[in-house]
C-alpha cells in the first residue's frame, strides 16, 4: 500500500440560505473563513438549520431555545458525537449573532458538547484479513442475474487496499479507475472532498483482471459504475454490510454487537494505522507521514489523522521508539475527531 498523491483541486461547494438569520449566516462564515478556519461540515451544518427555519416559517429572528430544541429533535437518528457537532457548531453561531446585536434566548446546559465514548476501531491482522479475503472469492452465485460474488472480492480490496468509505468505493464510474496510470479518482466525497489516488501494482493487477473478466458486466461507458449490479446500477451499502456481516462469520471473526464491531468501515482504519506505521518505520518523518495519510484518506482535519496515531502505537509497541527516534515527538491527545 502506498500513500500519497496530490489532492485534486475542486471547487469548494458553495451554500446558500435564505432564511430570516441568512445574512448572518452568511457575515459569520466569511470571518471564520478569514481566520483560515476550514469551514465546510459546519456550512452543512448551519445550511441544515436554516432551510429548517425556511420549512417552519420562522419569521422572528430570535434564536431561542425552543427552536433549536425543535431543529434537533428531528436528528432522532444522529449519533451522540454527530449531535454534539451540531450543538457545538450552532452555539458558536449564536455568540457571533449576540455579539452582533441579535436576540439569542438560548442558553444550553453545561456540558452540552460532551461525547459519549468514541468508538474503538478494529484492527484486522493479516491472517484475518487473508481469511475474509479467501471467504469472499468462494462466495455462490446469487440468484437470479446478479454477479455481487463477483463484484464483492474486488470491493474488499479497494477498501482494504485504499482506506475509501464504502460510499467511495460504490460510486467509483469506469472513468475514475485510471487503470493505465494505477490512479482511482474520487470525486464528491464526503463534504465535497475530492482527491487522486496511487494504487500498489498488486491491487491495480487484480482491478485489471476484474475489469476485462467483467466487462460485459461493467459494461464500456466511461460513466457506468465500475462496480454496478445486474441492472448498472451501484450497489447499496447496506448490501455491503450485510454481506460482509456474513463473511466475518464465516472467517471465524466474530461480531461483538451493533455499535461495537467489528465493521466494513474499520478496513479503513486498517489502512490506516498500517500505512503510518510503515511510513514510520521506514525513517520518514511524522509530520510528513501524518499530513500525506491526511490527504489519501480525504480527511478535512489533521486532527482525524492523527487520531491514528494513537492506535498504532498501541498495535504496534516498537512505532513509539521508532517515531521518537525519527521526529523527537511524542503521540498527542486527540479530543475532537471527525471523519
Amino acid at each position: 500500500m502506498r500513500v500519497g498523491g496530490a489532492a485534486m483541486n475542486c471547487k469548494k461547494p458553495e451554500f446558500q440560505f435564505s432564511s430570516i438569520f441568512a445574512p448572518y449566516i452568511y457575515d459569520y462564515i466569511e470571518l471564520r473563513e478569514s481566520f483560515g478556519v476550514k469551514f465546510i461540515t459546519q456550512s452543512y451544518l448551519l445550511r441544515q438549520f436554516d432551510r429548517y427555519c425556511n420549512e417552519k416559517t420562522v419569521l422572528e429572528p430570535v434564536l431561542s431555545g425552543e427552536l433549536i430544541t425543535s431543529w434537533t429533535s428531528t436528528k432522532t437518528h444522529d449519533k451522540p458525537q454527530t449531535h454534539a457537532h451540531r450543538i457545538s457548531t450552532l452555539k458558536c453561531f449564536a455568540d457571533y449573532y449576540h455579539s452582533v446585536g441579535g436576540v439569542v434566548t438560548w442558553n444550553p446546559f453545561p456540558g452540552y458538547t460532551s461525547r459519549c465514548c468514541r468508538y474503538a476501531p478494529y484492527i484486522y491482522s493479516e491472517d484475518e484479513m487473508r481469511r475474509i479475503f479467501a471467504v469472499a472469492e468462494s462466495l455462490p452465485k446469487p440468484r437470479g442475474r446478479s454477479m455481487f460474488h463477483l463484484v464483492f472480492p474486488a470491493v474488499l480490496k479497494v477498501l482494504y487496499c485504499c482506506g475509501l468509505r464504502v460510499n467511495e468505493a460504490l460510486t467509483l464510474r469506469v472513468r475514475d479507475v485510471n487503470l493505465q496510470d494505477g490512479f482511482i479518482h474520487i470525486k464528491h466525497a464526503k463534504f465535497e472532498n475530492c482527491r487522486s489516488l496511487p494504487v500498489s501494482d498488486s491491487l491495480l493487477s487484480s482491478l485489471k483482471d476484474y475489469y476485462h473478466a467483467n466487462r460485459e458486466l461493467i459494461g464500456v461507458s466511461a460513466e457506468g459504475f465500475f462496480f454496478p449490479n445486474a441492472d448498472g446500477e451501484r450497489y447499496s451499502q447496506r448490501t455491503v454490510y450485510d454481506k460482509f456481516r456474513t463473511i466475518l462469520w464465516k472467517s471465524g471473526i466474530p461480531h461483538r454487537g451493533k455499535g461495537i464491531g467489528p465493521r466494513v468501515h474499520d478496513l479503513r482504519h486498517t489502512f490506516a494505522v498500517r500505512s503510518l506505521r510503515k511510513s514510520i518505520m521506514a525513517g520518514q518523518d511524522m509530520y510528513v507521514s501524518i499530513p500525506a495519510l491526511m490527504s489519501y484518506l480525504g480527511h478535512s482535519k489533521i486532527s482525524s489523522t492523527e487520531y491514528y496515531l494513537r492506535f498504532t502505537s498501541e498495535m504496534f509497541p516498537e512505532f513509539l521508539a521508532k517515531a521518537d527516534a525519527v521526529s523527537a515527538a511524542v503521540i498527542p491527545e486527540v479530543s475532537d475527531y471527525y471523519e
